[in-house]
């Protein structure tokens, strides 16, 4: 093999398991993030976005977006463990009734997600449960997750605890006119 056949094979290599790895991390096809190794995929944030999106009534006072929807999905396996253990509770059969009731018969399982977070949180702050010292001690769980965002929904800011929209490095903003 000549030194220029090598590099070729080398640079093909290296394509190749970029191309392979690119599509084996967050930003592979189907997935919205990675939170300690459980994969959220964008068609369950699809899915529960469109479902929630659809009540009516409505089950929040504005309508999700995908990063608003992916900041849900990724905080309600912690929020509603840590509500739990000071006693608000929602279960699978009252988020299902409550879906039903809102016009979506057959929820997702990310659907019945965001109902739990939903209804856990308005009465764990309707009944004074929940102080500022559970939010401060809540964010800073979330913060030590593992979280790997897909790009397309921007990244991870353990200091809010959510998904927020970034800007990629290689788009330069317009100037102004």
């Amino acid at each position: 093999m000549t030194v220029s056949v090598r590099r070729s094979v080398a640079a093909l290599a290296v394509g190749a398991a970029l191309v392979v790895g690119g599509c084996g991390g967050p930003a592979g096809p189907n997935r919205a993030a990675v939170v300690e190794g459980k994969v959220i995929s964008e068609t369950s944030l699809q899915t529960a976005m469109a479902q929630v999106n659809s009540m009516d009534p409505a089950l929040l006072q504005a309508k999700l977006t995908p990063t608003g929807t992916l900041t849900a999905l990724v905080q309600a396996p912690v929020v509603l463990k840590y509500l739990d253990g000071l006693g608000v509770k929602v279960s699978h059969s009252v988020a299902m009734q409550d879906a039903t009731e809102r016009g979506v018969p057959e929820p997702a399982d990310s659907t019945i997600e965001i109902i739990k977070l939903a209804s856990a949180i308005s009465k764990a702050q309707g009944d004074g449960t929940l102080t500022e010292a559970d939010a401060v001690d809540l964010t800073a769980q979330l913060a030590a997750l593992d979280i790997d965002v897909n790009p397309r929904y921007g990244t991870f800011n353990p200091q809010t605890a959510s998904v927020e929209l970034t800007t990629p490095g290689w788009v330069e903003p317009a100037a102004a006119q």
